[in-house]
């Protein structure tokens, strides 16, 4: 089949019929060869079975007055019979009396011992024994074996009669298929010449001519219909394509009013995101400064400076006297040792409003450097230093050290030695002051008596982790895709930027931050990782 594959539908149609007619002519001829056999054999064992009658007939007295020369006769009458090989003929007792051959050289003939009565074709050759009667009585045996060359005469003469017939079929076979199968491979060849022509010319006005209403007909109208649907089509795209150039001078001259509406949406987002960031990063670090402004104004409303001007008023009433005052009068004896105690508070008060001042300007130094930074976005970016990743936590704690004393948040240390950075130290600190502003809060909206929360500093393989690490309201699943998104929160006064900014920031200085929650409840921790740059490290 595969042979016909690529042959054209007239060779097809031609071969199919001429395999068909010539598979039928086959088995007719085999069906009535076989039936042709069957016939001759039962013809040729009843045939024998006759002529074995006869010569038992004819040699029953033979057998009777034990008269072998007679029955050696009546044998030899066989030799009418050219297809018998051989007979033999047996007595009452079974024991050879007489015997026949074809001719005397014929070796191939030997009498077998006596059987019962039947026949069977052996060797090609039928072998026949029947046993016959005298006076009612059984007389012997009569033996005959013949060849069966008048048998493949036979099927000689059929096979080529039948050989002829099939040779002269086939040739009528072909001579009709040729002319018949015109009726179904003109229409189909008609329509493969439209197509090749359709193809070629790029013309659909085309049409191919039907036939008749079979299916080859159907085919013939769906193809035209078809032909007529391009050739709307092909008119429909001509008329697009030449209008094309107007529609396109059209889109282009609204893509570039939209172009320039787009410009201005984003500008102002972008100066809005910058404000918010700003405002935002600007507010955490307000936070600290309000904590240490309120310690200040607290601890000047307590300072027992006052107490001095009472002792100047005292001593400036015993001047006259200053001297007897202070060594005889027995409160003038405690002036000495009240100022004494007066110096080292004021001393104390005074390192504790350096303290308080000096992180004052820590913070303003901070948010000068926040706005700085978000001013030189459009430019260069920032400056990187050699930095210590423990000094930078520490100084984002001391930021929020007020607001976890108020909240009485507990905090952890587990700081690993680790190598310095070469980095943005103020993007670092946003990130930090938001992290722990955040598990300040995670941890206060808990409610939790226990509140903590865990500082650790590691080695990564070339980064250092910072975690920042709370046991307060966690994270819901839901919500770990969308922790970093612009303007989601789940506070209700939150804003939604701090994660935000902070996910870029990282990303600008060449590191990450992640998020880990194991559910509501169960606190979260937030990793920051930071690139250890080596080469810059080892020029610093």
């Amino acid at each position: 089949m595969s042979s016909l594959r690529d042959k054209p539908i007239k060779a097809k149609l031609t071969a199919i019929t001429m395999v068909t007619s010539g598979v039928a002519l086959l088995l007719a001829c085999a069906a009535f060869v076989g039936y042709e056999l069957m016939v001759f054999r039962t013809d040729i064992v009843d045939e024998l079975s006759t002529t074995a009658a006869i010569v038992g007939d004819n040699s029953a007295a033979a057998l009777a007055f034990d008269d072998p020369s007679s029955a050696q006769q009546t044998l030899r009458s066989l030799n009418v019979h050219p297809n018998i090989v051989g007979a033999a003929l047996y007595g009452r007792n079974g024991k050879l009396f007489a015997s026949y051959r074809r001719a005397p050289a014929d070796a191939t003939f030997e009498p077998p011992p006596v059987q019962t009565q039947g026949h069977r074709f052996e060797n090609d050759r039928l072998k026949l024994f029947h046993r016959f009667n005298l006076a009612g009585e059984h007389a012997g045996t009569v033996f005959i074996e013949s060849d069966l060359s008048q048998l493949r005469a036979r099927m000689s003469r059929y096979g080529l009669i039948g050989a002829c017939v099939l040779l002269l079929s086939w040739a009528v076979a072909f001579l009709l298929a040729a002319r018949l199968q015109r009726a179904i491979s003109a229409p189909i060849s008609h329509l493969a010449l439209v197509m090749h022509q359709v193809q070629q010319r790029s013309d659909y006005s085309l049409r191919a001519t039907k036939h008749g209403d079979d299916e080859l007909g159907a085919l013939i109208d769906g193809f035209n219909s078809m032909l007529d649907q391009i050739r709307t089509q092909a008119s429909a795209l001509q008329e697009a394509r030449d209008n094309l150039e107007l529609r396109v001078a059209e889109r282009t001259a609204e893509l570039e009013r939209t172009h320039r509406q787009l410009v201005d949406a984003s500008r102002q987002a972008g100066m809005a995101e910058v404000a918010t960031n700003v405002l935002h990063n600007v507010g955490n670090v307000l936070n600290s400064l309000n904590v240490s402004a309120n310690m200040v104004a607290e601890q000047i409303e307590r300072s027992r400076a006052t107490g001095l001007e009472r002792l100047v008023a005292l001593l400036r009433k015993h001047e006259r006297d200053l001297g007897e005052y202070l060594v005889h009068d027995a409160r003038g004896q405690h002036v000495l040792k009240y100022l004494s105690q007066l110096s080292e508070h004021i001393l104390h008060e005074r390192d504790s409003n350096l303290r308080e001042l000096t992180s004052l300007r820590s913070n303003i130094d901070h948010i000068k450097e926040i706005v700085s930074m978000q001013q030189s976005y459009s430019k260069v970016s920032g400056v990187s230093e050699l930095l210590q990743p423990v000094d930078l936590l520490e100084d984002a704690l001391r930021m929020n050290d007020g607001a976890f004393h108020r909240h009485e948040v507990r905090v952890v240390r587990e700081f690993e030695p680790v190598p310095a950075i070469n980095s943005e130290k103020h993007k670092i600190l946003q990130i930090l002051v938001n992290l722990l502003r955040n598990a300040k809060y995670a941890c206060s909206e808990s409610g939790r008596p226990n509140r903590c929360v865990t500082l650790r500093v590691a080695s990564g393989p070339a980064c250092v982790r910072i975690s920042v690490a709370d046991n307060g309201v966690g994270i819901a699943p839901e919500n770990m895709t969308r922790i970093f998104a612009h303007g989601f929160t789940t506070r209700r006064d939150g804003h939604g930027f701090g994660l935000h900014s902070g996910a870029l920031a990282a990303r600008e200085i060449g590191g990450s931050l992640q998020v880990f929650s194991e559910g509501l409840g169960r606190g979260a921790t937030f990793v920051l990782e930071l690139p250890i740059d080596q080469p810059a490290i080892a020029a610093a």
